[in-house]
């Protein structure tokens, strides 16, 4: 893979996670105790997962950095979840 290819793969990594973050921010209102609403989030967290396996396997991105955009994106929804609960309290 060309240093270009990489950059974009990391890219395009990046924005799906910046468009799971939207996502659950824009729906954190509506239940975020709910089963569905948890499973919309877990559904989303595994198909990132499996997209960060995918360009690593592919060496479009460093093992490493796969791993630090998927604690990034956890860590980024817990903290929106927990305002959101803490809002709701």
């Amino acid at each position: 893979m060309s240093h270009i290819e990489n950059i974009l793969a990391k890219d395009i990594l990046l924005e799906d996670a910046n468009k799971i973050s939207q996502l659950i921010e824009s729906q954190k209102h509506l239940c975020i105790t709910c089963p569905a609403f948890e499973e919309v989030v877990d559904t989303q967290m595994f198909g990132f997962s499996k997209k960060i396996e995918f360009a690593i396997k592919m060496k479009m991105i460093k093992e490493e950095e796969g791993h630090l955009m998927l604690s990034e994106l956890e860590k980024h929804l817990n903290d929106l979840l927990s305002d959101a609960f803490d809002e709701r309290i």
